[in-house]
């Protein structure tokens, strides 16, 4: 199991388990996205977590499922299974929907588990609108290091995300160049991290009024973005 949102290690307890369509989409004619909602509670009972799983829904296209994701940012873990592609036969259809349907309670039993391990450790603290400067640049350089670390459709819904957020920040503080830090998050491998770590040091020094170490910084990021494809 692969998570493009979250982590092994701390999963929320609230998972979107989707794949993409190829070919006859059995709940809905045309969807590209067959997606579903597993949601587990950590008030056990005894020794058992209880579960929710709700129906799997069909949804139109990729761009659908992203929507939702990104507008719900921080309570979802996304997993991505392989692509259902229904066989030509009727006899093989049934037993082809039995082995998907085996293999996403296989995903279920193994976020259960998941959860299991995890009780008793750090629950991650539900994210609050930034107000001031400060809480802006604490939630750029969060969601910059979710960006970093998110794979496939997460990963899009974290740049929505932060693009929203980037306009919003700079809209009430000009002063931060982060339509340029919101590029170098595009940029690839260790020269991305590096950049990104940059911009986040000199916006840190700018709300500080340290604007020699800004100057500064700003340099190193005009010659790595110089020697930059």
């Amino acid at each position: 199991m692969k998570f493009e949102k979250g982590t092994e290690k701390n999963p929320s307890g609230n998972l979107i388990v989707y794949c993409n369509v190829v070919g006859e989409n059995p709940l809905f004619p045309g969807g590209k996205i067959i997606a579903s909602n597993v949601v587990v509670s950590f008030l056990r009972i005894g020794e058992n977590f209880p579960v929710v799983t709700f129906p799997p829904v069909s949804l139109d296209s990729y761009d659908d499922l992203k929507r939702i994701i990104t507008d719900h940012y921080d309570k979802y873990d996304v997993v991505k299974i392989k692509d259902f592609e229904m066989p030509a036969g009727q006899e093989d259809s049934n037993s082809y929907i039995k082995e998907r349907m085996d293999h996403f309670e296989n995903v279920v039993i193994r976020y259960v588990e998941l959860c299991k391990n995890r009780e008793g450790g750090t629950f991650s603290a539900q994210e609050k609108e930034p107000e001031g400067v400060r809480d802006y640049l604490d939630a750029l350089a969060n969601l910059s290091l979710k960006v970093r670390r998110s794979s496939g459709i997460a990963r899009e819904a974290s740049l929505l995300h932060m693009e929203r957020l980037v306009e919003t920040f700079s809209g009430k503080h000009p002063e931060f160049d982060l339509h340029n830090f919101r590029k170098a998050l595009e940029v690839p491998g260790q020269t991305g991290e590096e950049l990104v770590g940059l911009y986040l040091q000199k916006f840190n020094a700018i709300s500080y009024e340290r604007y020699e170490d800004a100057s500064d910084l700003n340099k190193k990021i005009q010659a790595i973005e110089s020697v930059s494809p």
